[in-house]
């Protein structure tokens, strides 16, 4: 039977459930715009394939949409969140042992001088949210008194504290070995190692917390490591101070797809930040109960043989190597843009620690279709030739491949192109699709274009077929 096309009517993007809002990925597509993709493209029980599976929106959509989804990514974050969402929590319990982890490291000496301090204006003891740095100095910090009921950015006469503690471990990774860090950024962050993405004394707390968890021995701890996955970014030097016309001084974000060497960061306090990961509004608690809610109960597997025994399967394997092993009723996918997003290289921030807590979730960067200093278009073309031709291969007869593409790179759209004539696939369907919030991944694009995906619907080529 033909499978439909894509769907006509102009589609608006609904609210993000918060079960997507939990683990930071880059350029996260419309939730409601991909379900209606795939229940208009397949029937109930088909199989729906995504090569390129990111934020593994593809699985939770197909399962709402009681598909059978087929997703893989090298990105062991995909694993993990599929992994996370499959189980069934005692949240009361992950309050209990974040609670037990949050106090015993305020008791600490190391936390009470480093993140404590006099309100000046009640003389109550407070809790300090974040060090303002400029110019390599911590001169201003902000905090909330609970006391006064205000909060304050006041000039910092707190020394700064290195830790002394060597028994924990850290994580280790060269920054030299990837494209996309220059000799200015390791001068502006002060080594080449990993770990100066954070601050010493962070990099202190983050260690403690990552410590207590992984020695938890209840199913929870899963859980707690999500959260603790949420807050690897925030506490480091790449988040930016807000301007004061904001009035947000006890938050920021790592808000662009690249490392930073910022002269004026913020330095978020690691155990506000994970009692906020738990407790906050996108934090694991109202992540997991928008998941039950959400979703139906699941099992996986990552071997596709038990392909016909769960609702769903997650390989951590490159797609280039996926060649057989199951038929897909549809292909939907939002491949790499070329060079936009160093999705492998900038992901290091929370798989250096995400690898070490479960060596299963393992990530090697060199299988990566992407487009950087070491990687050329060229490349990038015959590897993704490679992906079509297996997803071709693995279609069903008059199936649909639906890819979303986007970028302000000439040379992108025409590695695009030049995909497309070496394959056996053409464009049967295009259109637009606006958005609700600008994509991390077009940032730089001019106005307009980063509320933007095309959306193309990929056939089998026939004889006549001479491009688009």
């Amino acid at each position: 039977m033909s499978r439909i096309m894509i769907v006509k009517q102009k589609l608006h993007e609904d609210t993000r459930p918060t079960l997507y809002r939990g683990l930071k990925y880059w350029g996260k597509k419309p939730h409601n715009v991909w379900r209606r993709l795939i229940e208009d493209n397949t029937q109930p029980k088909d199989v729906v394939y995504d090569p390129f599976a990111g934020s593994a929106l593809t699985f939770f959509e197909s399962l709402k949409a009681g598909r059978v989804p087929v997703i893989a990514d090298i990105n062991p974050l995909t694993l993990f969140l599929v992994d996370v969402y499959s189980k069934s929590f005692d949240l009361q319990k992950i309050k209990v042992l974040a609670d037990k982890i949050t106090t015993k490291i305020r008791q600490t000496g190391f936390y009470k001088k480093n993140y404590t301090c006099e309100c000046p204006h009640c003389h109550k003891l407070v809790e300090i949210y974040n060090y303002r740095w400029h110019n390599g100095t911590p001169d201003e910090f902000s905090y909330k008194c609970p006391h006064c009921q205000k909060t304050y950015t006041i000039r910092n006469t707190i020394p700064y504290t290195q830790s002394s503690d060597s028994k924990k471990w850290k994580p280790s990774f060269d920054l030299r070995e990837l494209s996309i860090v220059t000799p200015a950024l390791i001068n502006k962050i002060g080594g080449s190692n990993i770990t100066d993405l954070w601050t010493d004394r962070n990099l202190a707390l983050l260690c403690a917390i990552f410590d207590h968890i992984r020695k938890i021995k209840d199913e929870e701890k899963d859980a707690l490591m999500f959260g603790f996955m949420q807050i690897l970014h925030l506490t480091t030097k790449m988040c930016a101070l807000r301007g004061n016309g904001a009035n947000r001084p006890l938050s920021t974000s790592w808000g662009r797809p690249a490392f930073l060497g910022l002269s004026s960061f913020m330095e978020q306090n690691p155990v506000i930040q994970f009692e906020r990961a738990i407790y906050g509004n996108a934090g694991v608690i109202q992540c997991l109960e928008s998941r039950y809610k959400y979703l139906p109960p699941y099992t996986y597997s990552t071997d596709i043989k038990d392909l016909h025994k769960v609702d769903g399967i997650v390989l951590l394997r490159d797609c280039k190597a996926i060649k057989t092993g199951f038929h897909a009723n549809l292909v939907i996918t939002d491949p790499p843009y070329g060079s936009i997003i160093q999705y492998g290289e900038l992901s290091l921030v929370w798989n250096v620690w995400l690898n070490q807590y479960d060596p299963k979730y393992t990530m090697s960067l060199k299988q990566e279709i992407i487009v950087n200093r070491k990687k050329s278009h060229e490349q990038y073309v015959n590897d993704m030739v490679k992906v079509w031709n297996n997803c071709q291969n693995l279609l069903e007869q008059d199936a649909n491949v639906i890819v979303t593409y986007n970028s302000n790179s000439k040379e992108d759209w025409q590695a695009l192109q030049q995909i497309l004539r070496r394959t056996d696939l053409y464009v049967k369907e295009q259109r637009i699709q606006k958005n609700k919030r600008s994509s991390e991944a077009n940032v730089s694009c001019k106005k307009g274009i980063g509320i933007t995906d095309y959306y193309f619907v990929l056939g089998t080529k026939n004889v006549d077929y001479k491009g688009f």
